[in-house]
């Protein structure tokens, strides 16, 4: 199957628009035609989104479970997250409401700086930190970034440890002051950098910004400063695809690339575009967030294609087969596919490997021919080409069954892949499939170097 990961704005025009407006009308009808070819997965960044709102009227709670209503009529419950643990992206089958209500507790009381000390009784731990000094002569920060010194009116007045927490709370706990802090922040290194402004012409920003690095004091390519920073904050902890890509995504914006002008959207955004890297299509309205994933999937050789809505479903049907039998698309495939490849084997058989662009049951991209003596061996695969290396049960089922439709019960007598199928996946000893039709063998079987599941002919050579 396909998966199609949309950001939260495309979920809400699609609830509104799905049966008024292009370009979700085609959408919708995307979506509803093609339910054995397409998933739709969502994220704890998509329940993120509707926290926002939540709890502030009843009516406005009412909107939202509502929303997540159609979230789960469109993603089916199928989710991917991020495990806390290791950073690891998990996925399964999790009720969206269910989830949100796990998620989501009532708005947590505002607690002032002072009363997160209330069970130090005796306020000795406030008063060891109003007697030591910080180091930081605050007012001698040059005029020009009177903004920032702003945000650390206790400091100015009292230059102690417990002013220096007092201000940095009061940015942290409070979205508009921390959204005014990033901003000023951004500005502020964007002047000392001395870009010009013109960073929405940056044709590659990447490159860009190591023509900006290359130019500074400290000699750093974009990613050594990125590792530096990432292994400060981690200490010791190993560094994952999920700290590499948000940090990639995140420092964009630092540079003033498609600026998000609140800073929680930055955040989420970047999450978003992280899940979005285990799908074959990312679809934004937000047009920040849609030059900053290319940008970084570009950077990181993430083969999912960025879209915007009017843009999908024409990208759609570029990838969208007819329903035509596995032998006809084969023969269209080798008689019109381009050749990515033509070698020998180690024992010097030729290999001819051709790109399927219209995935063959909606899965295998790849078909590579042997050539041996006796016997041509056709196989196809799924090329790895973005973060995702697991299938959904449901994508094997979809692959299994539309296979059996065309060749039937198979030579031990299976059909549409079951529970038993599951159990020996597990176990290391799933048999497939396997057919014999005029001579040609045809297996269907799981390898995990190639995505999982792999499809094979071999044809003796009187047949071919």
């Amino acid at each position: 199957m396909i998966r199609v990961y949309f950001d939260w704005n495309v979920f809400t025009e699609l609830k509104q628009k799905k049966s008024a407006e292009e370009p979700f009308v085609a959408i919708n009808s995307i979506i509803q035609n093609n339910k054995n070819k397409l998933l739709f997965p969502y994220s704890p960044a998509h329940l993120r989104d509707l926290q926002r709102g939540f709890n502030k009227t009843e009516k406005s709670n009412a909107y939202i479970y509502d929303d997540l209503l159609f979230l789960e009529e469109i993603s089916q419950n199928y989710c991917l997250y991020v495990d806390s643990k290791d950073k690891n992206v998990r996925y399964d089958i999790i009720n969206a409401t269910e989830y949100f209500d796990v998620i989501t507790v009532e708005k947590e009381k505002d607690y002032t700086f002072d009363e997160l000390f209330t069970l130090d009784s005796d306020n000795s731990f406030l008063t060891k930190f109003k007697t030591i000094s910080t180091g930081i002569d605050i007012n001698s920060i040059p005029d020009k970034y009177n903004k920032v010194k702003s945000m650390f009116a206790n400091l100015s007045e009292e230059n102690n440890i417990y002013s220096l927490m007092k201000d940095i709370h009061n940015i942290t706990s409070s979205p508009e002051a921390m959204e005014k802090a990033y901003k000023s922040a951004r500005n502020l290194a964007i002047e000392g950098m001395k870009i010009n402004g013109q960073q929405k012409q940056w044709e590659s920003p990447f490159d860009s910004i190591e023509n900006i690095l290359a130019k500074a004091p400290k000699k750093q390519t974009f990613h050594q400063k990125v590792e530096e920073s990432l292994k400060i904050a981690n200490k010791d902890k190993e560094l994952t695809r999920f700290d590499y890509f948000t940090n990639y995504y995140i420092s964009l914006d630092t540079y003033g690339y498609y600026g998000d002008d609140k800073f929680p959207n930055l955040i989420d955004d970047a999450i978003h575009a992280f899940y979005g890297a285990f799908c074959e299509f990312f679809v934004t309205k937000d047009d920040n967030t849609y030059h900053k994933t290319k940008a970084v999937y570009e950077k990181l050789k993430i083969g999912t294609i960025v879209c915007k809505p009017d843009e999908f479903p024409l990208e759609f049907q570029k990838i969208n087969a007819d329903d035509k039998s596995i032998i006809d698309r084969i023969v269209e495939v080798i008689s019109n596919a381009p050749i990515l490849l033509n070698t020998v084997d180690d024992e010097q058989n030729p290999v001819s490997l051709y790109e399927i662009k219209q995935p063959l049951v909606d899965f295998f991209d790849r078909l590579q021919i042997s050539r041996y003596e006796e016997y041509n061996s056709l196989y196809m695969y799924k090329k790895i080409r973005n973060y995702s290396d697991f299938l959904f049960w449901s994508e094997i089922k979809s692959v299994v069954d539309k296979i059996v439709a065309n060749f039937g019960i198979d030579y031990n007598f299976r059909k549409e892949f079951d529970d038993f199928d599951k159990e020996e996946i597990v176990k290391n000893e799933w048999k497939g499939r396997l057919w014999t039709v005029n001579n040609i063998v045809i297996v269907v079987g799981y390898d995990p170097d190639t995505f999982g599941l792999a499809l094979k002919f071999m044809t003796p050579k009187n047949v071919d």
